[in-house]
């Protein structure tokens, strides 16, 4: 069944590939997909996939999932008042980022929160999405659902 022995065809190789063999793709990531809404957890998120993506040479795609079921806030006439929260966190993203040395790019979208970022880590063809943990609410967990849900490697950073 199972030999004692090692059997060379199952050995590492060191240095170099042999003449005549190649490496199809490349080790590490290429593109993160990062869920941040400015807080905490997902500050930490951004930072983690930040140092990963300089490490590995790939881009960040950070993504603003604004949840349809929000409350808007009412102005005392009667008339919604819908914050632009993504053009608050495209100015914090730049203070953030300034100086990681990394490529990134902001989006924003409206949705469930782990789907879309499974949609966009889909159509850009993501290594991975990095997410902060998140707190239960009565909707489940963003970080929950995407562990469950994902095609790709889900990285949760407390």
């Amino acid at each position: 069944m199972f030999g004692s022995g090692a059997d060379p065809r199952w050995e590492p190789l060191e240095g170099e590939l042999p003449e005549g063999r190649f490496e199809i793709g490349k080790d590490g990531a290429g593109l993160l997909v990062v869920g941040f809404d400015g807080s905490g957890p997902s500050r930490n998120a951004l930072a983690y996939a930040a140092g990963l993506a300089r490490r590995d040479d790939a881009a960040l795609l950070i993504a603003f999932v604004e949840s349809l079921n929000t409350i808007p806030l009412w102005f005392w006439a009667g008339s919604p008042i819908i914050p632009d929260s993504a053009c608050d966190l495209t100015e914090e993203l730049r203070d953030e980022l300034r100086g990681a040395g990394v490529p990134w790019q902001f989006v924003s979208v409206r949705g469930d929160a782990a789907r879309e970022l499974e949609t966009l880590a889909s159509a850009y063809r993501a290594d991975a999405i990095v997410v902060g943990r998140s707190r239960r609410s009565w909707l489940g967990s963003v970080s929950s659902g995407l562990a469950k849900r994902a095609r790709r490697t889900v990285l949760i950073v407390p």
